[in-house]
């Protein structure tokens, strides 16, 4: 799913949490399970594909073009997940509760839109240890690509516009058949 898709998805989200819960934390939480969990994209973009430029715009060409080299994504993980829940039954902290919701929603709109991207399992790829097993490969874990130059947009880029090429920050795409799992 695009970053604007994901933005949109969780203000709704934290409408709903503010509305129903009447919890700031738990909102809080939302809003970082929905939406700030794509921070370990960026953490990926300068720390594995030891990229500089850190205007908005090239990094989101970045993924665009399918560039990248190293898909680790450490928030966006099962095993994280698990541990999160775990925590949060054991503690009660609404925020960690909230994260949950949030970034399960996250998870499963990426599951539901990038799912015809990865020429695997889509919900393997979720696996923090699956993709460990590749070594965090982009190729081995997202497939060949190649793209031709765009007509760049940002924001219609951002908010996952027609034009332009599907599997903005979670995958890439490639000629291969996709298959879902």
């Amino acid at each position: 799913m695009s970053p604007g898709g994901h933005l949109v998805t969780t203000l709704a989200a934290c409408a709903i949490g503010a509305a129903s819960t009447q919890s700031w934390p738990m909102v809080a939480g939302i809003a970082a399970g929905g939406f700030l969990i794509d921070v370990d994209h960026a953490v990926d973009y300068v720390v594995f594909e030891r990229q500089r430029d850190l205007r908005p715009s090239v990094f989101l060409r970045y993924y665009l073009h399918g560039e990248m080299k190293r898909v680790v994504l450490v928030l966006h993980s099962w095993e994280l997940f698990a541990l999160q829940a775990v925590v949060a039954w054991s503690t009660g902290w609404p925020w960690l509760q909230g994260w949950l919701v949030g970034g399960l929603m996250h998870l499963a709109l990426d599951l539901l839109f990038n799912g015809r991207m990865t020429p695997h399992s889509i919900v393997a790829f979720y696996s923090f240890t699956y993709r460990l097993a590749h070594r965090f490969d982009a190729v081995r874990l997202l497939g060949r690509h190649t793209r031709s130059p765009l007509d760049f947009r940002f924001w219609r880029a951002f908010f996952g516009a027609s034009d332009t090429p599907r599997g903005v920050l979670d995958s890439t795409t490639d000629a291969s058949p996709r298959r879902r799992g």
